[in-house]
């Protein structure tokens, strides 16, 4: 015959039932992994690295550019001659 204590429920919880440890986040370890590719993939594409280097510089100068003359000329009127058709007058605003 058993003769075994008794426990509460509480006391009886099967192996490895605790709670697993907090995990990363998805975003961080995608982030992780793209830091372990990315030198890899440029490495093995030299010529694709360059020119999505070359070309992401060359965006953002003429974003930047773009901006300034945008900013420049606003609150002007500024005129647009469409030969045969007529002049349009326009106002770049900003808010």
């Amino acid at each position: 015959m058993y003769q075994g204590s008794i426990t509460s429920a509480e006391q009886h919880r099967p192996a490895g039932s605790e709670s697993p440890p907090a995990g990363r986040s998805p975003l961080g370890t995608l982030v992780y992994l793209a830091l372990v590719i990315v030198p890899f993939v440029a490495l093995a594409y030299p010529v694709a690295t360059v020119a999505l280097l070359t070309g992401t510089v060359a965006l953002a100068v003429l974003s930047r550019s773009v901006l300034r003359t945008l900013r420049r000329r606003s609150g002007r009127v500024q005129t647009l001659t469409l030969p045969g058709l007529g002049t349009v007058e326009y106002r770049i605003t900003t808010n």
